[in-house]
């Protein structure tokens, strides 16, 4: 008699464990599904948007930096990236002489706003006499 009375305590005890993994593993279930909600409501909204189009904006203005440190100076060229930090965006910013012919200059601006990047590329023809600048072409490229 004492081994069946053993053996249903020890039945109880699963038994007790049982809803209460269920519930653990509905709880946590049910976060990641939340979770996936709001990471695809905030992907959907403007947001997604916004930081794009910010990161376009800081890629534009460090293109134009560099376009202005070549006009200042003819010789201007950096293949080490330098950062600007415009707002709360930052752009990483590479100006390569003699790129991608002889007496052109190409500089090329990759703007970050949270997670989004924009690249702007530019061309630019430097007389190397004169000093001359004129900007050939002033485009957004694929990353």
């Amino acid at each position: 008699m004492s081994r069946v009375v053993v053996f249903l305590k020890k039945g109880r005890l699963g038994a007790a464990a049982l809803p209460i993994v269920l519930i653990l593993g509905g709880v946590i279930v049910e976060m990641m599904v939340a979770s996936s909600f709001v990471a695809y409501s905030v992907s959907k909204s403007g947001l997604g948007d916004k930081m794009s189009m910010q990161a376009l904006v800081v890629a534009r203005g460090g293109a134009m930096d560099a376009v202005r440190r070549v006009i200042r100076n003819k010789d201007f060229y950096n293949t080490d990236s330098y950062t600007l930090t415009l707002g709360t965006g930052t752009a990483q910013v590479t100006v390569t002489k003699d790129s991608p012919e002889v007496g052109k200059t190409r500089v090329v601006s990759v703007g970050t706003a949270l997670m989004r990047q924009k690249k702007i590329q530019a061309d630019l023809k430097v007389n190397s006499t004169t000093g001359e600048v004129n900007l050939l072409s002033f485009d957004e490229v694929n990353i």
